[in-house]
């Protein structure tokens, strides 16, 4: 026969084990409570400022300084690009004419387009001007056609391995169009909605930022 002590002694250890459990249970479910809490709330850790200011966090001197900054080194890189074409189309169509039974009526119509694109030259003065880019575009698609239809009526352009890598160089350029015009009106926005609703604080740093004035956009508004 079991002692009684000893039994009440396991029964003790056993009530204790299971309370134990019980609170261990109840902790837990505390736990996932909060988690789902947590989780379910759509602001929690969220960033409050506008995610697609890439010069969030910085003072308004400095945030205007990096905008003024990457717009300048924006500009240069689509400028650079877009003179290069211009240069490009130039030599392509001295490096045609010099192949036998080309199109001189053809030829002398990309000459015009590209004088046309050299007088009609994009710059953040003229870009105020209506229909000044939706012009310079017109003018430099229709003369990149007309490239592409000159190289496939002109024989031996295949084998004018000068030819085809101009005109590669050429139509890059226009693929990389968007991206770099893109990547300047992005910040120029930025810095116009600034001037929009800071005017009054860029006048109090005085400068430069009470003078600052809007830039132009490529986009058509």
């Amino acid at each position: 026969m079991k002692s009684p002590l000893l039994y009440f002694f396991v029964l003790s250890v056993f009530a204790f084990l299971l309370i134990s459990c019980g609170k261990e249970d109840s902790k837990q479910e505390s736990t996932s409570k909060d988690s789902v809490n947590i989780e379910s709330d759509p602001w929690a850790g969220a960033d409050m400022e506008d995610g697609s200011d890439p010069f969030r966090g910085l003072s308004l001197d400095k945030k205007v300084d990096a905008l003024l900054d990457s717009i300048d080194i924006q500009w240069y890189a689509w400028n650079k690009r877009d003179d290069e074409r211009n240069a490009n189309v130039l030599m392509l169509i001295k490096e045609i004419s010099k192949l036998p039974k080309h199109n001189k009526i053809l030829i002398d119509s990309v000459r015009l387009m590209h004088k046309i694109a050299l007088e009609k030259k994009l710059t953040q003065e003229n870009m105020y001007q209506p229909k000044r880019i939706d012009e310079y575009d017109k003018n430099m698609i229709g003369m990149v056609e007309k490239i592409a239809r000159l190289l496939e009526s002109t024989p031996k352009s295949q084998q004018c391995s000068a030819c085809q890598n101009l005109f590669r160089q050429i139509r890059d350029a226009d693929e990389l169009e968007f991206i770099l015009r893109k990547d300047y009106d992005d910040n120029v926005f930025i810095l116009n909605e600034i001037i929009d609703k800071e005017k009054n604080k860029l006048d109090t740093l005085g400068g430069k930022y009470k003078t600052i004035k809007k830039f132009p956009v490529f986009a058509i508004m």
